[in-house]
């Protein structure tokens, strides 16, 4: 029998189960995850029209998968996919990309390729999408010197507490990043999501406050992350993340976003990791400048394409 091509709302557990599979595989292929963190930690959720799991299936088996969001109807709809290496060559990204497309309320649809892949730009060129955002995975090692944080006049540090800082995080977070197409817009549910995460460690995320009318408000923040930790199982050693630095608009200029960033990457590596990544837009250009001084370097590349 051909491949059969299901359109689910929730997935079932064996199902979340094939597509993590799934996505190992592809990793393990190409050096790159498929899908974005974001698709994995929604994975056993959903079950409404807005968000639809894609599964190719033969005889049993998940051949390939695709996410697809259709909430943002300004931007419209977004999506990625997987297909299995060795059921590759067979058209069924091709086949996947048609369905996606057939699924949005109105024929837009932004695609996201996780790596900069030949093959991923030239079924995007057949298929009439065009190359319009291109964000850069940047490295850079700890086991070179880290310049010394020096906190702006005014401001203390702490770190997160659980239960009793998301909606004010959230809040500032949403302030921060209010263009933004994938980081702004943020409820209190997103946090609660990752801090369900074997990852998730408050220590690691740091909170900066000023006196404001004789009250402590928060004005910046870095949230830093670790993967392949004790709690995961990765094939290679484990490497810190600076997941989000985030400063309040009032705030800009004032040294904050290069002092939360050292402070995270002295703190990743007083925890003994050697190595730490970040994700940035090609367009912000003060942002890759900001890093490029700290001593980061582009490592990979996530082209979006959208039609």
């Amino acid at each position: 029998m051909p491949p059969t091509c299901d359109v689910l709302g929730r997935l079932s557990p064996p199902d979340v189960a094939a597509v993590h599979a799934l996505v190992q595989q592809v990793a393990a292929a190409d050096g790159t995850a498929p899908l974005s963190e974001h698709v994995l930690l929604h994975l056993p959720y959903g079950g409404d029209a807005e968000v639809r799991n894609l599964l190719v299936r033969e005889e049993g088996t998940v051949l390939a998968y695709a996410h697809l969001d259709v909430t943002d109807e300004v931007e419209g709809s977004s999506a990625e996919l997987a297909v299995a290496p060795a059921a590759r060559g067979r058209g069924l990204a091709k086949a996947l990309v048609a369905e996606l497309l057939r699924q949005t309320p109105d024929g837009r649809l932004r695609l996201w390729a996780h790596g900069d892949s030949p093959a991923a730009a030239a079924m995007a060129e057949r298929m009439g999408f065009a190359r319009n955002r291109v964000l850069f995975q940047m490295r850079r090692s700890l086991e070179t010197p880290l310049p010394e944080p020096v906190a702006p006049e005014g401001v203390s540090l702490r770190t997160f507490v659980p239960g009793q800082d998301e909606q004010a995080w959230t809040e500032l977070n949403n302030r921060a990043f209010a263009d933004h197409p994938d980081q702004g817009g943020w409820g209190v549910h997103e946090v609660e999501l990752r801090e369900k995460e074997p990852w998730f460690d408050p220590q690691g995320f740091f909170l900066a406050e000023r006196v404001v009318d004789g009250q402590k408000r928060l004005v910046g923040f870095h949230w830093t992350k670790v993967h392949g930790g004790q709690h995961e199982h990765h094939d290679h050693p484990p490497i810190g993340e600076v997941y989000i630095v985030g400063v309040d608009p009032s705030e800009q200029g004032r040294g904050l976003g290069p002092w939360l960033t050292l402070v995270g990457l002295h703190s990743l590596r007083d925890r003994g990791l050697t190595s730490v990544l970040l994700y940035v837009d090609e367009s912000n250009e003060a942002a890759v400048k900001t890093y490029e001084r700290l001593g980061f370097t582009r490592h990979a590349v996530d082209v979006m394409y959208s039609k």
